[in-house]
């Protein structure tokens, strides 16, 4: 049963979330024709990157524009309706591809809010090991675990990571932990941005409590209070230029249908690029900028599931999203989690058809699906296909489909610990294993990523920071190399994949970097803007 989107006054009053104001938000559908928009600052995407820089930006007093291709949907419009929250909140119904050697699934927001809306909402620091190869090896300064403290008790005060009550918890929660204890491994309990948090596990699509602190819920009202403004329904197709300096962008308003309509063109001396790292490239790309590094070095954090059916009634839909991770292996690349998928979503990833489909579904009630995310070496490109639209392409390395069928090996042994009697695989010439001790196949594969099912929803890296322009499309505070006025401030900033969620890392990077614009950079804007006057 759908959770209903008016609740009772009594009820409503009690979520704060839901009674939130948007002030200086307008839909491009009711935007007048040929409109042209002015502000000191232009902020493309309003996720965990674009929302924090558009905030600070506001609050130190900048006329800031947001410009988000997604609609704003408030927090009382969220529920259990899977395929209607998919619709407006996902991009291509969460089955957009990453082309190549396997194909990989990808899935992204598209909505105000970004990704932050429809992710799982954990929130970890980046590994120190990460943070410390990036400023010894790429030279980056100012990031090391020491300096980047600040930016991440910054962004920590506004999400409040916290771990999930024991009353939120579903059986598998505890299985999970239980067995990982049993093997010797380490679970550690998991940490996501929320408040209040009551277990429902609607996390991707969307909170109907506000429970979760998406920018939606946190960032975005907080910029809008301090004066910023938000486009929403609006697309960026491309930056425009003026002598080698960024003075605006150029794109259309998207109708009720999500279709094109008019055009709009808006003008800022800076422009700040968050729309993820796929579409940040392209709108690099879009805009005739040759710089080689630009869409290079795409990392994908590729996911593969195993499904475990138990005996017993694991009922997985009841309880939180996600309460515990393994990280007892990052350092081998391998990141150990769960999370719970709606039947008709899980059904569609499970093999076979027709009648062995429905006998699978059949014990739904007696699923579990665990996960391991890879930390990829491999790096992939985004490209502008036909359409003008950016395409990724991505093939797995064999190094990579080891660490995978590792990963799987793992989990299998995990779930088995857990009480399983067998055990769906990822793999289309093994389906399915029925004992622990068939867990020597998974390791006996050859490393052919051919046939391995993946998907995703961690993208990035395709406009790295760098110390030198020939590596990376931006400077070591996110000024993309040679075009003034124009910064990035999503996950296409990564110089490296960091190999557990990327939420966390993004906001305090976007923090990090937004503190230098203002510091260094902004003193030049006003006095220009003075100057003109």
């Amino acid at each position: 049963m759908a959770i209903p989107a008016e609740l009772p006054a009594e009820v409503s009053a009690r979520i704060p979330e839901r009674g939130l104001a948007y002030p200086n938000c307008e839909s491009g559908r009711g935007a007048r024709r040929g409109a042209a928009l002015a502000a000191d600052v232009l902020v493309v995407g309003s996720g965990a990157g674009g929302a924090v820089a558009a905030c600070l930006l506001a609050e130190a007093g900048l006329d800031v524009l947001m410009l988000e291709e997604g609609s704003l949907h408030r927090t009382e419009s969220f529920s259990t309706d899977v395929l209607a929250m998919m619709r407006a909140l996902y991009r291509d119904l969460g089955g957009s591809m990453i082309l190549g050697r396997p194909p990989i699934v990808f899935a992204e927001g598209r909505c105000v809010g970004g990704s932050t809306v429809i992710n799982g909402g954990m929130y970890w620091r980046t590994p120190p090991r990460i943070l410390e190869r990036w400023e010894r090896e790429d030279g980056l300064p100012e990031i090391g675990p020491r300096a980047m403290e600040t930016a991440f008790a910054e962004v920590e005060r506004e999400a409040n990571p916290e771990t999930q009550a024991d009353d939120t918890l579903g059986v598998h929660h505890r299985l999970f932990a239980d067995a990982a204890r049993a093997l010797g491994w380490h679970p550690r309990e998991n940490l996501r941005n929320m408040r209040r948090c009551a277990g429902l596990n609607n996390c991707a699509f969307g909170c109907p409590t506000g429970a979760k602190q998406s920018t939606l819920v946190t960032w975005v009202p907080r910029a809008l209070r301090a004066g910023a403004r938000l486009s929403a329904d609006a697309y960026v197709d491309r930056v425009l230029f003026e002598g080698g300096r960024a003075v605006g962008v150029r794109g259309r308003y998207l109708g009720a249908d999500g279709r094109p309509s008019d055009r709009f063109s808006a003008h800022a001396p800076m422009v700040v690029l968050a729309a993820g790292a796929r579409h940040t490239a392209g709108i690099l790309k879009r805009s005739r900028l040759r710089a080689r590094p630009i869409g290079r070095h795409l990392t994908v954090h590729p996911n593969a599931k195993v499904v475990g059916i138990f005996d017993q009634t694991i009922r997985p839909w009841w309880g939180a999203h996600q309460a515990h991770q393994i990280h007892d292996f990052l350092d081998d690349g391998i990141l150990i989690g769960y999370a719970v998928p709606p039947p008709g979503l899980l059904a569609a990833a499970l093999p076979g058809l027709g009648e062995r489909s429905a006998e699978l579904m059949a014990l739904y009630d007696h699923m579990f699906p665990v996960g391991c995310l890879i930390e990829d070496t491999s790096s992939g490109r985004v490209v502008l296909g036909l359409d003008r639209q950016p395409q990724m392409l991505y093939s797995l390395s064999r190094r990579d489909t080891a660490t995978a069928h590792e990963g799987v090996a793992k989990v299998c042994e995990l779930l088995f610990a857990a009480g399983a009697r067998r055990c769906l695989l990822p793999f289309a010439d093994l389906a399915e294993i029925g004992s622990p001790d068939e867990i020597r196949r998974i390791r006996a594969r050859p490393p052919d990523p051919r046939g391995l099912e993946l998907m995703t929803v961690h993208i990035m890296g395709s406009a790295r920071m760098a110390a030198d322009p020939r590596r990376g499309a931006t400077d070591p505070f996110g000024r993309v190399f040679d075009v003034a006025g124009l910064y990035v401030a999503d996950a296409s900033l990564f110089p490296s994949p960091i190999g557990v969620n990327p939420q966390e890392t993004i906001m305090a990077l976007v923090t990090r970097n937004a503190r230098r614009w203002l510091e260094r950079d902004v003193p030049r804007l006003r006095a220009a803007r003075r100057d003109r006057a």
